[in-house]
């Protein structure tokens, strides 16, 4: 097993091994685990949603700045 710092830094297109990252992502997740921020899929959808939403207001608002001005 490589480390990550070889498919970071080293690999080219052919040495890189999608299967051998993710495996290196499982072992540091098991290691050090960083919590998530939602409670269940339905709440980390909404907000993504809800932020999705918010970008397309402040693109109005910029058109609308953009007419104006």
């Amino acid at each position: 097993m490589k480390n990550w710092i070889f498919y970071v830094m080293e690999a080219s297109d052919e040495e890189f091994d999608t299967e051998e990252v993710r495996k290196l992502v499982k072992r540091l997740d098991e290691l050090d685990p960083i919590p998530l921020p939602w409670k269940s899929d339905e709440e980390a959808l909404k907000d993504f949603w809800d932020y999705c939403e918010e970008r397309q207001r402040e693109e109005r608002i910029i058109a609308e700045m953009k007419i104006k001005g």
